[in-house]
């Protein structure tokens, strides 16, 4: 979604993932409308909410397949932190500290 600042003039957009959190916490919150910031000047933008609904028009159900593949690549994140936790705690049981060697004395 293409956004002007109202400051600046810049153009910025507004990415989906933002546009349907914006739009979920807008509806939960019984919200008017969301501030976009602006990327240049960082003020914030006010986006009405019919404005972003009419951009985003089956915004429920792309949430929740939005919220589905984020569930997803989280179990995936922690199964790939379990491995490696569990491959660094291999790695640190086979290095064990080599033996102090005897140092020769100097005549």
């Amino acid at each position: 979604m293409q956004l002007r600042c109202a400051y600046c003039h810049h153009m910025f957009t507004l990415s989906r993932e933002e546009a349907l959190s914006a739009l979920h916490q807008l509806e939960t919150e019984s919200l008017q409308h969301y501030d976009a910031h602006c990327p240049r000047c960082k003020k914030a933008n006010r986006v009405a909410k019919d404005r972003l609904e009419k951009a985003y028009p089956n915004w429920q159900e792309e949430y929740e397949k939005m919220m589905k593949e984020a569930d997803a690549l989280e179990a995936e994140q922690q199964k790939m932190d379990a491995e490696l936790t569990a491959a660094k705690e291999a790695r640190e049981a086979k290095k064990e500290k080599p033996a102090k060697r005897k140092r020769r004395k100097r005549h």
